[in-house]
């Protein structure tokens, strides 16, 4: 169910080709492209409907051209002449050669008049798992989300009785075959994966066909859909003509598909291509689609030595650079430059647009700045002062003083917080030690007049986390706590908590970072301080030996399965190519 779509496969210096620091390092920088591919699948269910009859049918589900997993689909009346749906998901790929798999079964119960009861979903990605239930009450839903032992409780206000998603397909169908005169259909749904109610809207496009990745061309009704949770993105279905769900695909940089099945899948997988050899799909296939191949690739990175580099001029070209030009505008108005505007980490230096006025070539200037050890800083100072703010701070704008909080999956009152904090002496209201005392064991001594006890914690978390592992999909703060192991944003996760405890505003940040292979999809910190967002990077602490990156988006891990999921990293990283145009040591 994956078409491809411009370049995906590695560069010359792929992962077979490593040069040894990127091997040393590569744990640590996969993390965002995989699980937001992940997320993004979540939501794929939602776009391949119960069908009008009740009956049980399967689907593949392919990346690229590769069959990655499975769908399957049953719907019935229970005995008490309720409707049940059931959607399980099952998916296994590789990340850089660790094998990853993800399961999800979603549970729909409806009234016969279409009326929503509950709808749940139960998520386990590589052994971690998550419970998200909604039940119908007064006004609205009651929502509990369940992990690690721990649960929490949310209602959810609505004006309208939500529907169950066997209701929501009989007025598709009825759209689909023409039987309600529409052609296009808006309807909410609730989303188990964002805990709310989406916005779906569909229109019918009329006969036509689409031909998959494995060479196969379906023909019958094409139908467009559109959701509030996926902005910006348009899946293309083929229904036959009693609307019958076929195939869909979706284009996000990469090519996601979903491929109805005769059957159950049974016989064996090509183990190169995934494709079944006697027409249908074995679930014990050999997961091919590796997260390695999503990389942009960069003309001119041979022997740059990317550890003394400062800075370099890149020059982008692509159907994703209109969506790379946005993320980076926004990212120019955040960062901004405390010290010299020429400093700044990220700068559009020009651009190009097509015969339509969109951005075609873009040209960044991209400069290794993480926030620096032992320099007094005008951006750092807060009304005279060379401390960072203080939690809740009058100079805090109220836009940022939410990335104080803490909620059910950012726990700041872990005792262990405070311990990690004193090894830097950092104190929980963020205030520092004595002057000159001595801080945690390797980070040296620091006055207060500078910002070394952050640079200490950015250390501290390095060393922290003693396995850098590609296992984990969504590691929790309690999880890192005790497992100590993770990857880039594992790190960085952890380091926003100790800095929140402190009272500092910080948030997750995440783009693309260059190494030897190119840029490859990454996660860091941005801490708030002097009006500015700056970084921090606990995965490669001092912007070493990889600090040159480009931002396109930021995310509050203390929001609900990251709800604030954004599609710019995949939709950059598989339609851009790129090449260095000047380098600065």
């Amino acid at each position: 169910m994956c078409r491809e779509n411009g370049h995906h496969g590695q560069s010359e210096n792929g992962p077979g080709a490593l040069a040894p620091g990127v091997l040393a390092s590569w744990s640590r920088l996969k993390a965002p492209t995989m699980k937001r591919l992940l997320l993004l699948f979540l939501f794929l269910p939602l776009l391949s409907h119960a069908q009008s009859k009740l009956q049980e049918y399967w689907c593949s589900l392919l990346l690229n051209g590769v069959t990655v997993g499975f769908l399957h689909q049953t719907t019935w009346q229970t005995d008490d002449g309720l409707l049940r749906s059931e959607i399980e998901q099952t998916m296994e790929i590789r990340r850089f050669g660790v094998p990853f798999s993800m399961t999800q079964t979603d549970v729909w119960i409806e009234h016969g008049g279409g009326e929503l009861v509950s709808a749940s979903s139960e998520l386990d990605m590589n052994g971690q798992r998550q419970l998200v239930e909604a039940r119908v009450a007064e006004g609205g839903l009651r929502v509990e989300l369940r992990r690690a032992g721990e649960a929490d409780e949310s209602f959810l206000p609505l004006e309208d009785k939500p529907r169950g998603l066997y209701a929501i397909d009989r007025e598709i169908a009825a759209t689909v075959t023409g039987l309600n005169g529409k052609r296009e259909l808006d309807y909410p749904l609730f989303c188990p994966e964002t805990m709310k109610i989406e916005e779906f809207r569909m229109r019918v496009l009329g006969p036509g066909e689409l031909e998959d990745s494995l060479g196969r061309t379906h023909r019958g009704v094409l139908v467009e859909e559109r959701s509030s949770g996926l902005p910006g993105v348009v899946t293309t279905e083929v229904y036959d003509e009693q609307a019958r769900f076929l195939f869909s695909r979706t284009p996000v940089g990469l090519a996601l598909e979903i491929l109805r099945l005769e059957g159950e899948p049974r016989q064996a997988a090509d183990e190169k291509t995934g494709v079944p050899s006697g027409g249908e799909q074995n679930e014990e296939f050999a997961a091919v689609f590796d997260v390695a191949s999503l990389t942009v690739a960069v003309r001119g990175l041979e022997d740059l030595p990317l550890e003394t580099t400062d800075a370099v001029t890149v020059l982008f070209r692509g159907q994703g650079v209109a969506t790379l030009y946005e993320a980076v505008r926004r990212a120019e108005e955040d960062l901004g430059c405390p010290t010299q505007a020429g400093d700044a980490p990220l700068r559009i230096v020009s651009t190009k647009l097509d015969a339509r006025g969109a951005v075609s070539e873009l040209v960044l200037r991209v400069a290794n700045r993480p926030l620096a050890a032992g320099r007094s800083e005008s951006g750092w100072a807060e009304s005279g002062s060379a401390d960072p703010p203080r939690p809740h701070a009058t100079s805090i704008p109220p836009e940022v003083r939410s990335y104080l909080d803490g909620s059910f999956h950012l726990n700041l009152a872990d005792p262990r917080l405070a311990e990690l904090l004193d090894r830097c002496g950092v104190a929980e209201d963020g205030s520092f030690a004595a002057a000159g005392s001595e801080v945690g064991t390797g980070c040296g001594s620091a006055t207060r007049n500078d910002p070394d006890r952050v640079l200490c914690l950015e250390r501290l978390v390095d060393r922290y986390i003693e396995n850098k592992s590609l296992a984990y999909g969504f590691a929790g703060l309690e999880e890192i706590l005790d497992g100590r192991e993770g990857d880039c944003t594992e790190h960085a996760l952890l380091l926003v908590a100790l800095l929140r405890k402190a009272g500092f505003p910080s948030r997750l940040a995440y783009g693309l970072i260059l190494t030897e292979s190119g840029f490859l999809g990454h996660a860091w910190v941005e801490l708030f301080a002097g009006g500015h967002w700056r970084w921090l990077d606990p995965s490669f602490p001092g912007g070493r030996p990889y600090g040159l990156k480009v931002r396109l988006g930021v995310m509050d891990p203390a929001q609900p399965i990251w709800a604030s999921l954004s599609l710019s990293l995949l939709q950059v990283i598989g339609s851009v190519e790129a090449e260095i145009l000047e380098t600065e040591p």
